[in-house]
């Protein structure tokens, strides 16, 4: 089996107390609060994985998740990635939420994102 730092994603072994890559101590990572450990996996390499994390965010309105949905984002040109983010933000809710998705719905040349994006906002 494969292990990887749940900071930076780099592969460690299994007996690793620290990652070799970034440094971070990988046995506080079990006492982390579930929702940090969420918001860790939006950096996750994997884009199913990461697109399960997003929606459980949303699913969990995780209200210190908006800002790195919003900067995953910014950063971000799929267009399904994009629809998912946005409609994890929609769920949250959150004043910062909303200001980010009508930020981005102005900023993304995508006719898709721009109609879904009205359909949610009414």
């Amino acid at each position: 089996m494969k292990w990887f730092c749940p900071y930076c994603w780099h592969e460690v072994t299994e007996k690793d107390l620290k990652c070799p890559n970034c440094g971070a101590d990988l046995e506080s990572f079990h006492s982390m609060d579930f929702d940090d450990k969420l918001i860790l996996g939006l950096k996750n390499p994997i884009t199913q994985t990461r697109m399960f994390v997003i929606e459980l965010i949303g699913r969990r309105r995780v209200e210190k998740a908006v800002e790195h949905l919003c900067q995953l984002a910014r950063d971000s040109e799929d267009t399904y990635e994009l629809v998912t983010i946005f409609n994890a933000l929609h769920a949250i809710g959150a004043q910062g939420a909303l200001e980010c998705m009508k930020e981005l719905a102005d900023r993304k040349n995508n006719h898709i994102l721009k109609k879904h994006i009205e359909q949610l906002l009414g």
